[in-house]
């Protein structure tokens, strides 16, 4: 008989708790169990975690497989790195969590960013030599500057020049459209 050691809910909608249960492998999620060996309730801050080391050590010596949840359960409280100093090929099973560095996480294009900043920033640096602006002589800059200052200058009015209109063209007279014009003699051809 296969054994596992599960999460059995309890609990009302909303407010869920679990029991730490040993159960046959073929016997339903919520159903018959061998053993009660713990409980978990994750909406207590912090949350609650009770599991019976003696018995859990003892279902897993002989052979019962912790569901991901309850394996978790254990790493949290302890039973698991108990478990693993006596049997060191379980150490497998548990997915080692990444250790930080404390750098955040960043997203693809932030991280070819710093990537781009840090190869800039391992450049060698050029250093130009200032360039020298020589000064113009005493001469020119006295023409340039105002000979009054501009509080002393009178304020001009501005006025819009007035717009022409343009004379209407006059029509033309029927006189001259029907005065025809010369037309160019006719020589005969000899």
């Amino acid at each position: 008989m296969s054994t596992r050691i599960r999460l059995r809910r309890m609990g009302a909608n909303k407010r869920p708790f679990y029991r730490v249960v040993v159960a046959d492998q073929r016997s339903p999620r919520d159903g018959r169990f061998i053993e009660n060996i713990g409980k978990y309730h994750p909406l207590e801050d912090p949350s609650l975690i009770e599991i019976d080391e003696a018995r859990a050590l003892h279902w897993l010596m002989v052979g019962a497989q912790p569901s991901d949840q309850v394996r978790n359960l254990m790493v949290k409280i302890g039973i698991w790195d108990k478990f693993v100093a006596e049997r060191p090929e379980a150490a497998k099973l548990v997915k080692q969590r990444a250790v930080s560095d404390g750098a955040p996480k960043l997203s693809k294009k932030a991280a070819a960013k710093a990537a781009e900043a840090k190869v800039e920033a391992a450049k060698p640096k050029v250093e130009r030599e200032p360039v020298a602006v020589p000064e113009p002589p005493a001469a020119e800059v006295a023409a340039v500057e105002p000979e009054t200052p501009a509080e002393t200058v009178p304020e001009v009015e501005v006025v819009a020049p007035e717009v022409a209109q343009p004379e209407a063209a006059e029509p033309e007279t029927p006189e001259d459209a029907a005065e025809p014009e010369p037309a160019a003699e006719e020589t005969p051809e000899a």
